[in-house]
This record gives structure tokens, C-alpha cells and sequence, in this order.
């Protein structure tokens, strides 16, 4: 059978991809090599940011926060969508002016966000442990199941006639003669021709990237987490609460950052993050590092020592040297398209960059200039 675009990955990127293109009447296979949503996409948490920097990322993040409040009543499947805002939890003085710095700079652009005193922050979380400096409220961020999202997208495509296809691994994208076209991606099932291919493997769209001796610089980030039993639902006042470091720990490149990322879901477990580490694409649970995170949570929650921990987890971030994601054409294969490198941010990015690739392939402008997200930025001068 031959379809208009082949999506290579079933994480919440790609299966965004496949639900725009499919709404804008493009004829779609999706391929994943295991279950849809499998990948970090399972293994990620609910926070949908709305403020993290540089500003081609808000504009990201804020375009995609707006498609979440219309795709809750697109979609088929309830994705738990709900404004909550969130709190930065700030340790001293001097993070404290950065934190400042950053709010200021985003309400000049419009953002709902506010710098909170340290005895405000304790009327503000109660349960809050006396040494927090301060914190920095974000209003206008939102929560989703990100494995719901995900599958609500694949549902929402397969409805409008996409093929969602799991446990179908694409084993080569074939090009024509001169290699300079998409003709075909082969599975071990079948040969599927098509015009456009979308790499959106996220941590594996390297791995995908060899089959054409494409170089994309993305690899593995390697990210623990932790679900404790159900609490009562206003133990936390705020459901999503990170401490200040953790910008540092996603813009650093150390071999382990650990920072505090505390998240209660709409059932009352909390969600407990969050580390970074680079070790390939081993997702195996250590100990040591899970009691790191563990300890620095409670550090700034006291009462989390006496919490019952119900499951632990790792998943792969796919990071890019530059923390931006690629949102583009390889310029010299017609039809190859790249939609992967969010890092930490695929939740919250998804929905727009579905849109993005969608509005590249139809020809259209896109919703705003992505040239710094351009494959080609990697390239040798």
C-alpha cells in the first residue's frame, strides 16, 4: 500500500504527527517497534512548561499549550489535562535573582508569573521545610498523562484514517538511484512506498539517521523516577513543584545531575524526579541514584520520608547538544524529515511540532520561524 508519509516512532511526537498530518488529509503509516508510547513517552512526567528559556522554547511550549486546551475535547481519549500552574522551590539568594530575572523577562512577554517571599512560601505549602529562600509561581502551566496523550493522538489519526502500526520496526528507508528522494520504507512485514518519512525516534533517531548516513546528534539522557501510593489530594497545595537547580540539572553536562520535580496526579500518587545521566541506552534502576533524588525531594518535603514508594522506573531522554529539538528537512533527501532531540521537553512540545512538520510538508508557513531548529545547524561550516 502506498501512503502520502511514513512516521517513524510512536511516541508522543510522532503520534502527533501522525494525528495533524492525517487531519490534513495526508494518507499516514505509523511504525514503532514496540508498543505505541513505549518509549520516554511512558516514562515521563505530567508537567507541561510554559516558561522554560531560550525563547524559541517558549514559543514551543506556549503555542503547544494552547493546542492541549482545544485537542481535550478533540481527542478520544481523556488525557487528564488540567491547569495547576507550578512552583519553583529556591534555595538561596543568589538563585533567587536569576529566578527573578527570568520571571521579569517573561512578564514583559505576557506570562502570568510571580516571585514569592520565603514566609509566603510556607503559607503557600505548609508542609514546605523551613531553609526554602523563596520560589517562583508559574500560572499559566498545565498537566497531562502523557501516555494518554500519546495515545489519544494515535486513536485521534487512526480515526481519520491513519494507520497506526506498533511492533513494526522500520529496517531501512530506501531512497531512489541517485539518493536524493524517499521512495520506500522497508519493515520485516512489508515495503511501504512513500513521498515524506518523519524521524521522530526520539532517543533513537541516530539509530534511524544511519540507515541514510545521516549524522544526527542525538543520544540517550537517562532520567529516574519514582510513583508513590495515593495521597490525599491537597497534601500539596501546588501538583507541580520543582526545586531551582533543576534548570541546571537539564542544562548541564555532567555524567549525573539530580534535582527535586514533584508532581501529584489526579489519582493523588506523586510523582518523584528527577535525575539526568548519560549511559547510553541503559535503562536499568540504580539504587544509588534513586536514593539521591529520593533524599533530595524530602529534603525540601519533609514528610516524604514516611511515604510509601510504589514503583521505580527509568526511560531516555533524546538529547541534543544544544537542548533544542530538530524540527526540520534534510535539505539534500527530499521528503526526509526530523522531529525528535526534545530532551525533557517531548510532553510538552508534542503537540506543536506535529503541527510544525505538518505545515513543512504541506509547503505551508510555519506557525512561527524555526530556523534555529534546523538539521543543518549541526552541520560543518
Amino acid at each position: 500500500m502506498t501512503v502520502d508519509v511514513v512516521v517513524i516512532g510512536g511516541g508522543i511526537v510522532g503520534c502527533a504527527c501522525a494525528y495533524y498530518l492525517s487531519a490534513a488529509g495526508l494518507k499516514v503509516q505509523l511504525l514503532e517497534k514496540g508498543a505505541i508510547g513505549s518509549g520516554a513517552s511512558k516514562a515521563g512526567m505530567c508537567h507541561i512548561v510554559t516558561w522554560e528559556e531560550p525563547p524559541i522554547h517558549v514559543k514551543l511550549e506556549m503555542a503547544s499549550k494552547k493546542l492541549y486546551a482545544k485537542l481535550t475535547d478533540e481527542l478520544p481519549v481523556d488525557m487528564e489535562y488540567r491547569p495547576t500552574g507550578s512552583l519553583a522551590l529556591i534555595q538561596n539568594e543568589s538563585s533567587y535573582i536569576a529566578m527573578r530575572d527570568l520571571v521579569i523577562r517573561l512578564g514583559q512577554s505576557g506570562h502570568r508569573c510571580e516571585m514569592i517571599q520565603g514566609r509566603e512560601m510556607r503559607q503557600l505549602e505548609p508542609l514546605l521545610a523551613e531553609h526554602v529562600f523563596g520560589g517562583a509561581l508559574f500560572h499559566d502551566d498545565v498537566q497531562v498523562n502523557p501516555l494518554l496523550a500519546t495515545q489519544a493522538f494515535a486513536l485521534g489519526a487512526r480515526r481519520m484514517g491513519g494507520l497506526i502500526s506498533p511492533f513494526q520496526a522500520a529496517t531501512g528507508i530506501i531512497l531512489n538511484a541517485q539518493g536524493t528522494r524517499i521512495e520506500k520504507v522497508r519493515t520485516e512485514k512489508e515495503d511501504i512506498p512513500t513521498k515524506y518519512v518523519v524521524n521522530a525516534a526520539g532517543a533513537w533517531a541516530g539509530d534511524i539517521g544511519k540507515m541514510n548516513d545521516l549524522v544526527i546528534p542525538i543520544i540517550p539522557r537517562k532520567g529516574h523516577l519514582a510513583v508513590t501510593e495515593p495521597l490525599a489530594k491537597g497534601i500539596l497545595c501546588h501538583q507541580t513543584l520543582f526545586s531551582a537547580g533543576y534548570l541546571d540539572a537539564v542544562s548541564g553536562g555532567d555524567e549525573l545531575a539530580i534535582a527535586c520535580n514533584i508532581q501529584q496526579t489526579q489519582h493523588g500518587n506523586l510523582l518523584l524526579g528527577s535525575s539526568r545521566q548519560f549511559a547510553g541506552f541503559d535503562t536499568t534502576v540504580e539504587p544509588h541514584v534513586l536514593s539521591k533524588m529520593l533524599k533530595l525531594c524530602a529534603h525540601y518535603f519533609p514528610f516524604l520520608k514516611t511515604v510509601k514508594i510504589l514503583r521505580t522506573w527509568a526511560g531516555l531522554r533524546p538529547y541534543t547538544p544544544d537542548l533544542l529539538p530538530i524540527i526540520s528537512p534534510v535539505p539534500w533527501i527530499e521528503g526526509y524529515m526530523i522531529a525528535a532531540g526534545h530532551e525533557g521537553l517531548g510532553i510538552t512540545e508534542g503537540p506543536i511540532t506535529g503541527k510544525l512538520i505538518t505545515q513543512l510538508i504541506l509547503g505551508e508557513a510555519p506557525a512561527f520561524p524555526i530556523e534555529q531548529l534546523a538539521f543543518t545547524r549541526f552541520m560543518p561550516d
